[in-house]
């Protein structure tokens, strides 16, 4: 039985990002992703200012732009007759999923086509079934998205109702993120690597049927923005999905993966159990993020009344944008 002091399980942005963090700082940590890199994903492309520092903390940032990512310098925001441009004060990237994805989880530390089937407790740690043989570990960590089995989701009724949508255009769309807001569709298209646009749209349930089976199109849901606290410290999507017109779910992957192997990194090294761990993260990710997400779930219920969300555009688009971006 392989033994590591760290398993993650997923591989993608959240746990990439954590392996690589945990590898700088002398954790035995390996990631195991069921896909291989690239793979396609729907997302919308568009990686804020923050995202943009996280890449440069982990070191990929210089990569990420050779691979042809496109500088983003502002944002046209439509809803109803209302029309709004917004320069950013820092530039966010444009890049497709597959494209990012490949680079962050190019990594001695992540191990692809490896497929989780279980994880059990055993005395003070973990084994964790897989496809290739058990490992054992002291830490578990679940980075398997939105819809993973290992974090379990709250069942109501608002977080059932949407499916995301994504596609490519031949097209750019220059250094500008497009957002449009219309009764029971949201969503945008940004500039990406190969003079492409990376459109994405979140829908409601009655319209989905509309957009099954196209060409070119990915689809993926229920959406399931909370999560019923599990037994296991989770990042990225599986800790709770940022909306995703705040422009800031890629920075919440790199940013709550970062966030866990510090932490995961210092209890190891305190001898500080499972469950005190897997509390500071929780307490240290609600800090960071817990905020931004209320922000976000009180600007979705008002998109409910278009008239009203179209009339407070003006008025408060800035301000919340610095808030979520802050």
């Amino acid at each position: 039985m392989n033994t590591h002091d760290v398993v993650i399980i997923g591989g993608s942005l959240a746990g990439a990002a954590c392996a690589r963090e945990l590898a700088r700082r002398g954790v035995d940590a390996v990631a195991l992703e069921r896909d291989s890199f690239p793979r396609d994903k729907v997302c919308g492309g568009f990686i804020s200012p923050g995202g943009v520092d996280c890449l440069d903390r982990l070191g990929v940032l210089d990569r990420v732009r050779a691979a042809g990512a496109v500088e983003v310098k502002s944002a046209r925001i439509r809803a109803g007759a209302r029309d709004l441009w917004m320069p950013f004060e820092k530039s966010g990237l444009g890049i497709s999923r597959g494209a990012l994805d490949a680079i962050v989880a190019d990594h001695p530390g992540v191990k692809t086509g490896c497929h989780v089937h279980r994880v059990r407790r055993e005395g003070d740690g973990f084994v964790v079934e897989t496809g290739t043989g058990d490992i054992r570990c002291a830490v578990v960590i679940d980075a398997a998205g939105k819809l993973s089995r290992f974090t379990p989701r709250a069942s109501t009724v608002e977080h059932v109702e949407q499916f995301g949508i994504q596609y490519f255009e031949p097209a750019g769309c220059g250094a500008v993120l497009e957002f449009s807001f219309s009764t029971g569709v949201y969503g945008g298209a940004v500039s990406v690597e190969g003079g492409r646009s990376n459109f994405c749209f979140l829908i409601n349930r009655e319209k989905l049927p509309e957009h099954l089976g196209k060409p070119g199109q990915l689809v993926t849901g229920p959406v399931a923005y909370e999560r019923v606290p599990s037994g296991y410290i989770a990042i990225g999507d599986a800790a709770g999905m940022v909306d995703p017109f705040c422009g800031e779910g890629m920075r919440h992957a790199l940013d709550s993966g970062m966030m866990a192997a510090r932490i995961v990194a210092r209890g190891i090294a305190a001898r500080k159990s499972y469950e005190e761990v897997r509390w500071d993260c929780e307490r240290e990710w609600l800090r960071r993020w817990e905020r931004k997400r209320l922000v976000a779930a009180g600007l979705r219920r008002v998109m409910q009344y278009p008239a009203l969300f179209a009339a407070g555009l003006p008025v408060a688009a800035r301000s919340v944008l610095r808030e979520l971006w802050a």
